[in-house]
């Protein structure tokens, strides 16, 4: 059975959350072939920033421990997905499914139709996952200059326009 809830104090469960959070970030650091150096120390002060007004953060558990967790904004009315992540061992078991419900729910709550998600163009499973529940429009494109001495070799295309990527 799948338990989720709300946290709202950073003292709670912030061991368990900043566990996530640490394997979150490596897995995303996976997607562009990098070394992330990132601690756990690191995962904990991160999670400083989310116990605000206007965050929210829901925490799966599966026997006692923690397997998923799912962070929403809220900015001006609209719910945006900043991160969902689930162990590997626990995926397809339906916590990601059951944490994009709340997000959705949060949307309606406020008064609109969607959660709005941020997905790394890499992150193939995130955007197969989001694309089985409905979401495939896509909305932003965040462009950004080189950084000091980094390099990139590949380029995507978006419509009409390439990028380095």
């Amino acid at each position: 059975m799948i338990k989720i809830n709300k946290i709202k104090l950073i003292e709670d469960r912030l061991g368990d959350l900043s566990k996530l959070l640490y394997k979150f970030r490596h897995e995303l650091a996976q997607l562009k072939n990098r070394r992330l150096s990132y601690s756990l120390l690191d995962a904990k002060e991160e999670l400083s920033d989310y116990f605000t007004p206007e965050y929210e953060v829901y925490l799966a558990d599966k026997a006692g421990k923690a397997v998923a967790y799912i962070i929403l904004r809220v900015f001006d009315n609209t719910v945006w997905l900043e991160q969902l992540f689930v162990l590997e061992a626990e995926r397809r078991h339906k916590y990601a499914t059951s944490l994009l419900k709340i997000a959705n729910q949060k949307a309606i709550d406020y008064g609109k139709e969607t959660a709005f998600i941020n997905v790394h163009p890499n992150n193939h499973k995130m955007i197969q996952f989001l694309a089985n529940n409905g979401y495939d429009v896509l909305n932003l494109i965040e462009i950004r200059k080189l950084y000091n001495k980094e390099k990139i070799d590949s380029r995507i295309n978006v419509g009409e326009n390439s990028f380095k990527y």
